[in-house]
This record gives structure tokens, C-alpha cells and sequence, in this order.
């Protein structure tokens, strides 16, 4: 059974405070509805051929990514956005595969119709969007491709935030945007090195916040704060690499200011981590199965979120696709995931348990809690003969099972506003 996380909290737990609200609710009068997506690893068309070494090291990985389909899943996306017609469509980086340009211009085309609708894009850059070793795979073999740097991100993205920003940090790709409803985005970059997989926010980065968040304090705006890397430990084993360093002096700093909600991705797992009243939802990967999205709504003194899968087969249906893989989405996009996650079991923790029908039992409930764990579902812990056999287990596997099951969904939160 679904859980909502917000049947947890028992007491109103606020977005931001009234030293930052003023006259924000007269100016946005409307719901401003946000669509977020992150770590679309998006690769662009024929120079990502999904054959040879490319595949073979995709489909090893265990990490689940659908490569090979994601153009027609971007498209199904592009197709459910344009029906739900947010007002802004906020991408939390990892835009590419590895920083190939070819990537990202690919990418932005493939987002265009959304813009052409009204849909105001915003983006930031990830630990994949911006690197010098860039890669693309045309016969299924790694090739050098043209990289980009910092200053192309942020011209290559000039329609996506960056043209419109209200203020940039001048030592970084962070940047203010003023939606003129009463709401400004804070679009972080937390890389620390273009390149690197961990993230730091850093002392110059946070005392350039600062000033802008006193500025929407000033304006009687309400900040809307995101980032790459996430603002609290969301599992203990992935808190290296994935958590910032300095994530509590920005979380310190965003309390201070009243900000309560950040909006982050990276960690690939559609995760909602709360503490002390502070929230940092981290939107699944769009490249892993079920291709989730987030939908924020800010209504008055109130807002939501709510995490959403993209509905493939419907919009397989009505392109005439004859894929099958396309129009029975549901059930091959999960069998998928769950094949390769399985695999990961089969040849690795699973082979060292010398019973065949307990190591399948184990394979198996690895890679259900797996999938599950990604699309925020998470399975109870197992029982009985396995469930003993893992909490005998020692080693990362076996912690990481023990920390994927029995948590509480992280599908829907919700909190109050002044």
C-alpha cells in the first residue's frame, strides 16, 4: 500500500516564513504549477548507437538506465507536458550522458515544442553536463567529442534560464530567475569541479545566496531553491558523493531565510528526506524506470508535490508506434530494471550464498526491492529464511537492502506557507 509521507507529519510544516512572504500571495494569485525533472543522461540520436561496448557496459552497470528507448521516452514526456501545461519545467542537471555538446543541443530541440507552448525551461548544470573527457559511441566504440565548458552551458541553455536570469553569481552557473508572480527560482550549481560526482555549494557561492535571498525578502518574493546535489542524507550509504559537503552551512543559510523546501535530484532513486522540518526532494531519474517527473504546485499559503510516471504506452499508441517494447511499456520498461538489477545480484553478493534456491530468493528480492526503491515505492522487509539470511549478511549489499526497505514512499509531500 502507497504511503504518503505527509500522513506522517502531524503539524503544518512551513515552505518559507512570513520575512519572506510580504505581499507574495496578492502577487500570485494563480497556482503556479512546476514540472521537475532531473538526470535525464540524454544522449542524441545516431552518434549513441546502442550496440558493442556501449551496451555491454550500460547493461553491467546494474544501474538500470534505459538508453537505447530514451528519444521516444523524451518524446512521451515532451507529449505529457504539453497536456499538463505547467508553468515551468524545471531540469535539476545531469541534462547528458557525459557533456557531449551533441547531447545537449540534442536535447534542448528535443524541449523546444515546450517552450513554443509557453512553458517557461529553467535549468542547472550536474556533475555530467559539463566535462572534458566527453564521449560518443556512433558504432557502439567510445570516440572523443566536442565537450563544452561552463560559458557554453550557459549559452547553449540562454532559453532555458540563463538569457532571462535576474542575477548570476559571477563565479559560477548559478543564477536568480524572477517569474514576476511573486516567486523566484534559485538555481544553484553545486558542482565543486566540473567533472567530479560530489558536490560543494562553497563560501563565495553561499555568501552571493545570501544577498540575493535578503534582495526577495526586500521584493516580498518567495524563493523557490534548487540544486544538483542533495541538501540531506537521503540513505547513509550514498551520503559521500551524492550528499554536499557543505550541505548543512546551505541548509542553515536557506532555514535562516525561511526557505524549508529544496529541490534536487543526483541521487537517481525518487527520494524525500525531512529534517527538522526542512525537506529535500530529490526527483528519480527520468532515464530509469518509471521515468518520473515531480509536479509543485504553490497555492496561496500552500504547497505540494507529488511525483508522477511518464505514460509511455499512451503516447505509443497514439504515434503509431509499432515498437513493442513502446506500447507495453508498463510491463517491459520494468521487467527492464529488474533484469538488471537481477543480473547485479546474480554475479555479484547472490554467488556467495552456497544454497541455489536461497541465492535466487535473494537475486530476486534485490532486484524487486530495487525497482521498487527507485520509483519511491519501497518494499517491507523481507521475512522468515531470507529475511534472517540479510540481517546476517555483512558488506555494502546487504546494508543497502537493509536500508531500501521498510522506509515510507516518497511520492507526496505537502506543507504550509506562513
Amino acid at each position: 500500500m502507497k504511503r504518503l509521507l505527509s500522513l506522517l507529519l502531524l503539524f503544518p510544516l512551513l515552505l518559507f516564513s512570513c520575512a519572506c512572504g510580504g505581499t507574495s500571495e496578492e502577487k500570485a494569485a494563480q497556482p503556479l504549477r512546476i514540472a521537475v525533472v532531473s538526470d535525464i543522461h540524454y544522449t542524441g540520436g545516431e552518434e549513441f548507437r546502442y550496440v558493442g561496448s556501449f551496451k555491454a557496459a550500460n547493461d553491467a552497470s546494474g544501474t538500470g538506465k534505459q538508453v537505447e528507448l530514451l528519444p521516444s521516452l523524451l518524446d512521451a514526456f515532451v507529449a505529457q507536458m504539453l497536456r499538463e501545461r505547467p508553468d515551468y519545467l524545471l531540469i535539476t542537471g545531469d541534462n547528458s550522458f557525459n557533456g557531449a555538446r551533441i547531447s545537449h543541443e540534442a536535447l534542448i530541440a528535443k524541449l523546444e515544442p515546450l517552450r513554443e507552448a509557453g512553458v517557461v525551461l529553467l535549468t542547472l548544470p550536474g556533475n555530467h553536463d559539463i566535462s572534458g573527457s566527453a564521449l560518443i559511441f556512433p558504432d557502439g566504440e567510445a570516440a572523443r567529442a566536442d565537450a563544452i565548458d561552463a560559458e557554453d552551458f550557459a549559452a547553449l541553455y540562454a532559453d532555458c534560464g540563463y538569457g532571462a536570469a535576474l542575477s548570476r553569481d559571477p563565479d559560477s552557473l548559478s543564477y536568480v530567475y524572477d517569474t514576476g508572480r511573486g516567486v523566484r527560482f534559485f538555481l544553484l550549481d553545486t558542482c565543486f569541479r566540473y567533472g567530479a560526482v560530489y558536490g560543494r555549494v562553497g563560501a563565495d557561492k553561499l555568501a552571493w545566496l545570501e544577498r540575493e535571498l535578503t534582495a526577495c525578502r526586500a521584493a516580498g518574493d518567495l524563493p523557490v531553491v534548487a540544486g544538483h546535489h542533495n541538501a540531506l542524507v537521503h540513505n547513509p550509504l550514498f551520503a559521500f558523493n551524492y550528499t554536499l559537503d557543505d550541505g548543512e552551512a546551505l541548509r542553515g543559510l536557506l532555514m535562516k531565510n525561511g526557505v524549508t523546501l529544496y529541490l534536487s535530484g543526483h541521487l537517481h532513486p525518487q527520494s524525500i528526506a525531512v529534517e527538522d522540518g526542512f525537506f529535500d526532494i530529490a526527483t528519480e531519474s527520468f532515464a530509469v524506470f518509471p521515468h518520473r517527473y515531480g509536479l509543485l504546485e504553490l497555492d496561496g499559503n500552500h504547497w505540494r508535490y507529488r511525483a508522477q510516471a511518464t505514460d509511455v504506452e499512451r503516447w505509443a499508441a497514439g504515434s503509431g508506434s509499432s515498437d513493442e517494447r513502446l506500447l507495453h511499456y508498463g510491463e517491459w520498461g520494468r521487467r527492464f530494471f529488474y533484469d538488471s538489477a537481477r543480473a547485479q545480484a546474480e554475479g555479484g553478493f547472490a554467488s556467495a550464498i552456497p544454497d541455489e534456491a536461497m541465492q535466487a530468493a535473494l537475486a530476486e528480492h534485490f532486484a524487486e526491492a530495487n525497482v521498487n526503491y527507485f520509483m519511491g515505492t519501497p518494499l517491507p522487509p523481507a521475512e522468515g529464511d531470507l529475511g534472517d539470511l540479510i540481517a546476517r549478511m555483512d558488506g555494502r549489499s546487504a546494508y543497502y537492502l537493509q536500508t531500501i526497505t521498510g522506509i515510507p514512499d516518497s511520492l507526496y509531500a505537502e506543507g504550509m506557507i506562513g
